[in-house]
């Protein structure tokens, strides 16, 4: 269950998940790096380390065609009462404290 696994948790799955599809996809680590426009030491320190940019996630991700991963990603929520949907629009522009 994600809501009880830390942030480190999550980017190992990630990082198990990526390493899984690449080797299904029968790629050596520099030619994903190559394929998602990353050097290899930092697709090497985020598979040892757990270290890299959001960006470069997704890079990795695109380059593995993990199309449906991101779009779940991105989901928005979905409204199901129109109490809901009023509620939505009511929501602050800016939080301030």
């Amino acid at each position: 269950m994600i809501e009880l696994s830390t942030p480190l948790e999550i980017v190992q799955k990630v990082a198990e998940l990526i390493e899984t599809e690449r080797k299904v996809q029968k790629l050596q680590q520099k030619e994903l790096a190559q394929k998602a426009d990353i050097p290899l030491p930092t697709y090497k320190q985020f598979i040892y380390s757990y270290k890299i940019s959001f960006e470069n996630v997704i890079k990795l991700f695109m380059a593995l065609r993990l199309f449906d991963n991101l779009e779940r990603l991105l989901k928005q929520k979905e409204y199901k009462t129109l109490d809901e949907i009023k509620m939505s629009d009511k929501l602050p522009k800016r939080i301030y404290k």
